[in-house]
């Protein structure tokens, strides 16, 4: 009751809704934690997953040119692309070579292991340059032959996969042998890609 003997009723304060700064402050920290954390997972998820797309896209071209040998009875040849598209680097067979520009796989009629219409040869597939942080290298030069036995018709060796921060993480290894069925490891290279 009032002063003047009216009745009422006092009104009930309610609690202010919200948070209060130091459970802003805390929540603030963890949600940073939690993101760096993340950030770096997520990183060498999308290196790992590039390097894995990179070596099984060169195994696929290795594989199909020794399919493609036996199919034909004929010698067919993986080389690294050269800057002017749809040719070869060169035909050596020596030297860490970087096919990281890409690869042409064709029939090679005319035995030479360079990529020429003119000669007869017969382009079955190009493969586009791999990604730009990466670096790929064959130890045996511009040119992998296979002879219509499925075997090499050319020397055995290595490729290698790397990133340019020469992290162990990202590299891959495919080891061809002479009967060339191809073998892939992971880890460090078996030899330097960077100079």
């Amino acid at each position: 009751m009032d002063r003047d003997g009216r009745c009422y009723r006092r009104r009930r304060s309610t609690p202010a809704s919200g948070f209060t700064l130091t459970e802003l402050l805390i929540v603030l920290a963890i949600t940073t934690v939690v993101m760096t954390l993340g950030v770096g997972s997520f990183n060498y998820y999308i290196g790992s997953t590039q390097a894995d797309t990179i070596i099984n896209r060169l195994r696929t071209a290795l594989s199909l040119a020794r399919a493609e040998a036996v199919k034909r009875s004929a010698s067919v040849v993986l080389c690294r692309q050269s800057a002017v598209p749809g040719s070869c680097a060169g035909g050596g067979a020596t030297g860490r070579l970087d096919w990281s520009e890409g690869w042409l796989l064709f029939v090679d009629h005319n035995h030479d292991r360079i990529f020429d219409l003119g000669a007869g040869d017969e382009l079955l597939r190009v493969f586009p340059a791999i990604e730009a942080a990466f670096v790929l290298k064959w130890n045996r030069g511009d040119f992998i032959a296979y002879q219509g036995s499925g075997s090499l018709n050319s020397l055995n060796g290595t490729f290698c996969l790397g990133d340019y921060e020469a992290s162990t993480a990202f590299s891959r290894e495919l080891v061809i042998p002479y009967s060339g069925r191809v073998r892939a490891t992971q880890g460090a290279c078996s030899y330097a890609l960077l100079p």
